[in-house]
């Protein structure tokens, strides 16, 4: 996909700048709907997420009434908000509400894959959102958690899907695991990911890494970790200064890695 979808929405008052600041990147087909709402073809560089980072923080440097979605690789008509197929509980306290960046990106890069009968592993599931998002679209999921609150938090949000062919386990990222996924999906900060990187090729011989959970500043530093460890990014995704991502491939295990 050669062009990257830019949404915005913005105070009117700010669309001279919003506009400057589309021209130097180059935009083309800008478009205004309702005067706060824009979409734009940004041209697909390595360096892209950074100056879509770039614009929103210049944006929330003039107001907090902003929000800014790119995606590559994802197909989107609007801003990512995915309805859940079924109710969740969350207790203060235990992350997934839905209503995060983060959480919201994974949710538009899984309904993006074919999930009916494949296996998902869902590495820090916090609520059990993402797992039980998996579980009502027809996949088999395990859903690892190292707090023993969130994990049981977890089991009744997957018992009320009302499917079979699930587990939540505690543990730590995915050490304790020996079984192998077609789908790995984890919502965890950068450090964790970097540390999960390693054991991918146990876990997910071939198979789709979805993953969040870090801000785009770290872009450059994620996107060798991925290519260092064999992975192949299909997509990315930027929310409001966070990021996300899909990289297929197989993983490879050892590989040295310099941040």
């Amino acid at each position: 996909m050669p062009f990257v979808q830019l949404w915005a929405s913005l105070p009117s008052e700010f669309g001279s700048l919003f506009r400057q600041s589309l021209g130097w990147l180059y935009a083309r087909n800008i478009q205004i709907f309702d005067g706060r709402y824009w979409h734009a073809l940004l041209p697909h560089r390595p360096e892209t997420p950074l100056q879509v980072h770039w614009l929103w923080e210049r944006l929330r440097g003039q107001s907090m009434d902003v929000a800014v979605y790119a995606s590559w690789g994802i197909q989107t008509q609007a801003f990512p908000f995915a309805p859940l197929p079924f109710s969740l509980q969350v207790d203060v306290g235990v992350f997934g509400t839905g209503r995060h960046p983060t959480t919201q990106m994974c949710l538009i890069a899984l309904q993006s894959l074919q999930l009916q009968g494949k296996w998902l592993l869902d590495i820090g599931t916090g609520s059990g959102i993402l797992a039980a998002f998996g579980l009502s679209q027809g996949a088999k999921v395990v859903a690892t958690e190292i707090s023993f609150r969130a994990a049981r938090q977890a089991f009744r949000n997957l018992n009320s899907v009302k499917k079979t062919d699930w587990a939540v386990i505690i543990c730590d990222l995915a050490s304790c695991l020996r079984k192998t996924f077609d789908v790995v999906v984890c919502n965890i900060g950068a450090e964790a990911l970097m540390r999960l990187l390693p054991d991918l090729s146990r876990i997910m011989p071939k198979g789709f890494l979805v993953a969040s959970g870090w801000m785009a500043s770290e872009w450059r530093s994620l996107r060798r970790a991925l290519r260092s460890f064999g992975l192949k990014l299909t997509s990315w995704q930027f929310l409001n200064g966070w990021m996300g991502i899909v990289a297929a491939g197989q993983p490879t295990a050892n590989r040295p890695f310099e941040p």
